[in-house]
Formats: structure tokens, sequence, C-alpha cells
């Protein structure tokens, strides 16, 4: 996977440039890791994604400490924290009050947003203590991305960087009803299906949320926050437009409430707090909106437990958002050239990346075949001591991982071939700085977490609602901030030569 020499000297100089610019488990959170061991190594604490029983935690952990402890100069501590809000929302609660974080991921929410928050520190200094691996591995583009005023602020996760928008479900129960993965072509017949499913299974909701939200098949560039989007990345216009204002955004939650007056929606889905992928596997659910990407039958199959298809309703693209899922140095580390050296081991050590990513062979997965690299469920998968949660896509670099045995073996390669080929929004790289309309966007927030998610999950009727949220999101600011918004993309561009 080493990108060609003229690589390496384009990042120096791109380096360079920025540091001119730049002067049933646990969740981890009650653990009181030690800053440091007799032996007088550093404990870097790392915010995952995920669960693991208590005992298996500890037992990766010290396989973990036997990697690097000669490499790093550090040891360290795994607090997982279940799903992206939760993990974010307890990095913030830990850095406000002082406590150490040293690593943790961010997923999709905005490059500015980690700095306004005052969580992350920049990587400018310390990107040298990597050697070369991180830096060849990211394309300059990507590391645009993760960039601020200057400040390069985590390391892009090596996964897709792109995704498709469509439409998950149980395969099996599709089948027994007599459709077919090739039978979906057209919204008119996913619906089809769900009245079908509502009419053959009463106890299972055709339709369920992931943890409240929709996840809506819309191929919006987000520009960081949703607060003023490029409506179509596949076109060509760079205007910054309010998304609740847009016809594709009011079609789609105009069907979704028309859906939940039909009972293909789950009721009160907004309120719903279980994940999408527990709320099939316990037969609650048939199927929910999610992104797509190559490997989502393996990792879909996986964690639901059956066999899933998958209806693609909007085609790969890719925007800056997608990118910026990045693994960071927590503000308050007091040894961030050890976190650092501990970063560039989870991206490019095989064995350390296996280790996080899937557990302790034998006792969380088998190896199938050891050639190919392809891994599944040991045959004691349901002993609850061995939990682990399989969350490959929240690592640093899934690239360089085992395979599953859903997957075709070389899955990682159609994962680097979705993201070359997947259709760049005009505004990719593009990144947001909300400082200066910080009062606007938190009361625009405020406004959406009163409205969207339950209108977006077909609980709130759009005709009296989305009016309403609109002339609150102006009364908010939201125009200034689309003007602001506007403004910078503007400037971006013509810096781009467009």
């Amino acid at each position: 996977m080493k990108r060609a020499k003229w690589l390496s000297v384009l990042l120096t100089g791109f380096f360079l440039l920025q540091l001119v610019a730049c002067n049933g488990g646990t969740t981890g959170t009650e653990q009181a890791a030690p800053e440091s061991d007799p032996s007088g190594l550093y404990t870097v604490d790392v915010y995952a994604l995920g669960r693991a029983s208590e005992p298996l935690r500890k037992e990766i952990e010290a396989r973990a400490n036997a990697i690097i402890r000669d490499s790093c100069g550090a040891q360290i501590s795994i607090h997982y924290q279940g799903l992206e809000e939760s993990c974010l929302q307890q990095v913030k609660l830990a850095v406000s009050t002082g406590k150490k974080v040293d690593l943790f991921p961010t997923f999709e929410m905005g490059v500015s947003v980690m700095v306004n928050y005052g969580l992350v520190t920049p990587l400018n200094d310390y990107l040298s203590l990597c050697g070369p691996e991180i830096q060849e591995e990211i394309p300059p583009e990507d590391w645009q991305c993760v960039t601020v005023n200057g400040m390069i602020c985590g390391v892009p996760i090596n996964r897709e960087k792109a995704t498709g928008r469509g439409f998950i479900y149980r395969k099996d129960l599709a089948e027994a009803l007599g459709v077919y993965e090739e039978d979906l072509q057209t919204m008119q017949d996913l619906e089809d299906l769900l009245i079908k499913v509502r009419d053959a299974y009463p106890g299972m909701y055709p339709v369920v949320t992931s943890s409240g939200l929709a996840r809506l098949p819309l191929a919006y560039d987000r520009l960081g926050d949703d607060l003023g989007v490029l409506e179509d990345s596949f076109s060509d216009s760079t205007e910054v437009v309010n998304l609740f204002e847009t016809d594709s955004y009011r079609e789609m939650v105009e069907l979704q409430w028309d859906w939940a007056q039909k009972g293909l929606m789950m009721p009160d889905g907004a309120a719903n707090t279980v994940d999408e992928f527990s709320m099939m596997r316990a037969g609650k659910g048939f199927g929910h909106f999610a992104n797509v990407k190559p490997d989502k039958y393996g990792e879909a199959t996986r964690n639901v437990g059956y066999e899933i298809g998958i209806f693609e309703i909007v085609p790969a693209y890719s925007e800056t958002t997608l990118v910026s899922s990045m693994w960071s140095i927590g503000s308050t580390s007091e040894q961030p050239d050890k976190a650092m050296k501990v970063l560039n081991e989870m991206y490019t050590n095989p064995e350390l990346a296996n280790l996080l990513t899937y557990g302790i062979e034998g006792k969380t997965y088998q190896v199938l075949d050891r050639e190919q690299k392809i891994i599944g469920f040991p045959e004691n998968r349901d002993d609850a001591s061995l939990f682990y949660s399989f969350m490959t896509w929240s690592w640093p670099n899934e690239l360089i991982v085992n395979v599953w045995q859903e997957d075709p073996p070389d899955v990682w390669q159609q994962v680097e071939a979705f993201n070359r080929e997947a259709h760049p929004s005009p505004a990719r790289g593009f990144v947001w700085d909300n400082r200066d309309v910080l009062g606007e966007v938190s009361a625009c927030n405020g406004v959406l977490d009163a409205y969207r998610n339950a209108l977006e999950c077909g609980s709130l009727d759009p005709s009296v609602v989305l009016p309403r949220m609109n002339q609150e999101l102006k009364a908010a600011g939201i125009d200034k901030i689309i003007q602001e918004k506007q403004r910078q993309l503007d400037r971006w561009l013509a810096a781009q030569g467009r």
C-alpha cells in the first residue's frame, strides 16, 4: 500500500506549510488508570467505541501493551464507550473536568467542532514521530479535510471515505415473502416490501431507527454541520442552502410521515435508544436506512446474526465530513508525543490492529483461512465473559486487518477502489470554521433538537412542523450561518482555482 516517492515529498512540503501556519461489558469510564507504573511507562488513555467484557478488556490491554512497550515506551488503558455519540460525550466530559484523554476517535462531527470545544491537541509538532508510514498512507487531499486554520486536528481513519445510501434488511424474511434483492429498484418497490412485512410479521417493525436516528438516504454535502449544505453532492452547484427548505428533504420527511400512517415505521422512533442491529437481531426490526459500502454485507451480517440484503438508493459520493472521521490526541494529554507513537503503532502494526479490532484469536474469533486471512466466529461465541463488539470501521486502519468470512477476500482492495471511484462533492476538502457564528449555531441546533429527529422518524406531520421548524431556524440565525459559510466556501474555491 506504499505510495510513490513523489507523494512523500509532496506531503513533506504540506506539513512544512502547516507548521508555518500554526505556531454486557464495561464502558471503561469508571476505570482509574494510573498515569505510570513502577517501570516508569506513561499510560495512554484510549477512548474507543464498542463494548467488551471486563476480563476480555484486561487481556486485550495486556497483549497490546506487550506489543507497544518497547516501540512506544508507553502502555495503554482502554476505555470502551459504546456508540459514537456516547464516546464524544464522555470525551467532552473528561476534558471539561481536566481528566486525561490521550487518544479518541471522532466521526463526521466536523473538525472545527473539535477545535471549538477545545478537545484536540494539534498534531503538527508530533507527526514527525511517526516515521513515514502514516504520512505516506494518507494523501494530501485527505489531510486537508482534518486541518483548520493550519492545525492538523487528527489522523484520518483509513476506511471507506465515501458512502452510498440505502436500506438494509433481513434477506431471509424478504425472500420468504418472494422478494429478492434484484426486485428492489425504486422507493415504491421498497414500500411494497415493507407492507408485506407489516402484514406477515405483526410483531416486527418494518423500519426501525438507529438509536433514535432515521439516517435518511439523501446526497447532500453537510459542509461540516448540516446548517447550510450543498443540496446535491452530484451537482456542480456550490450554492449553500438551508437543507430543511429543500424539496429533497421535504419529500423524504413526507414519505416517512406517510409510511408511519401506514404502520411501516417504528412508533416514536426518535425516542428509541437501541441500535438498529440489536433490534434486527432480536426479531423486532426488519430493516433500516444506512450508509452503503463494500464491506457492509459482512459488517451487518456479523452484527445482526442473519444474512442481510441491501437496496442502494444513493450511489457512492464523497465529501469532507466523511473523510474527517479521525483519531485525535486529546487536549488534556500529558504526553502527546507518547500518544502519537501509540497512534502510529495502531495505524501501521497489523498485529495490534487485529487485536484491537477483533479481540483475541480462539476467544472472540477463529482463523478460517490463515493464508487469505479469513476469520469467523468461534464456537463459544455465546460466552458472556468473552463478549466483544466488532466495530471494524472505528479503529485507525481497517485496511490492514483480517477479513470477516461474509466479505470477499479482497474486500479492503474494494474499499480502496470505492474511495477512488466515488463521486466527489465540489466542496470536498473544504473545512467549515464556525467560530464567528457560534451563538447562531447553538441556537439553531437547539431548534433542530426540538424537531428534527421526530420529523425524520415519521412521528411529526411535516405539513405542520416543517414550516414551523424553518421559521424558528430563521429566528435563530440560520441565514447568517449560511451567509458566512458561503463566504468561506467561495474563498476556499478561489484558492483552489475554481
